[in-house]
This record gives structure tokens, C-alpha cells and sequence, in this order.
């Protein structure tokens, strides 16, 4: 989901109360949420994104400045000409950080 919006969308659900009912609902709606979040004009419900997640998340964005530190391997940052820290306030910085990161679809059958 962090690859649709920003780090603060987990934030977001976490405050929510949100982890389990996403982590139950398979593999798959989170990618489609995700997809959803960059591109709200493709989701059924566009004002929902536009008018209460983004300016939810651009708020949270303004009053509590996120950082990351250390948590990408000497590797990835090299590769990726990236520093220590992770500002999660730079959108732009932070998206094409989440892109580099390989992430797995995988749908459960049950």
C-alpha cells in the first residue's frame, strides 16, 4: 500500500485500526488499492481518495516529518544513489525508492 501513497498511508491504517481486516483480505486488493491511490480517476469512488485520503495524508505529511533510517541494505543504497535517511516528506523521493523495491503479488486459493 506504501507503493500507492506514501509511508504515511500505513500510519493511516495503523491509527485506523485497519492492519487485520487488510491483511485478511488477501493478497490482491491491497496491489488493487494501492494501484487506486496513484490513479484515484480509475477507482469507482475517485472523490473518496481525492477529497479525504490525500488531504488526510498531506496533513499527517505537514505536522509529523517521517524519516527512515538504515532500513535499506548498503547495496540498494548505492545502486540507488540514495542516503542513510529516508525523508518521507519528499513524495517524489519516496515513490521512486518504493518503485526499485521488488514487491510480489501472490493470490492465495482456499
Amino acid at each position: 500500500l506504501a507503493a500507492g501513497g506514501s509511508f504515511y498511508i500505513l500510519i493511516l491504517i495503523a491509527g485506523l485500526d485497519l492492519k487485520w481486516k487488510i491483511t485478511r483480505s488477501g493478497s490482491r486488493i491491497p496491489w488493487e488499492v494501492a494501484k487506486m491511490l496513484r490513479r484515484p480517476e480509475t477507482s469507482k469512488t475517485p472523490e473518496l481518495i481525492t477529497d479525504r485520503i490525500i488531504p488526510t495524508i498531506a496533513w499527517m505529511r505537514s505536522h509529523f516529518p517521517l524519516s527512515l533510517e538504515r532500513i535499506f541494505c548498503a547495496s540498494f543504497l548505492a545502486s540507488s544513489s540514495l542516503k542513510e535517511t529516508l525523508d518521507c516528506t519528499d513524495l517524489s523521493l519516496t515513490d521512486s525508492v518504493l518503485d526499485r523495491v521488488k514487491q510480489k503479488c501472490v493470490v492465495m486459493f482456499s
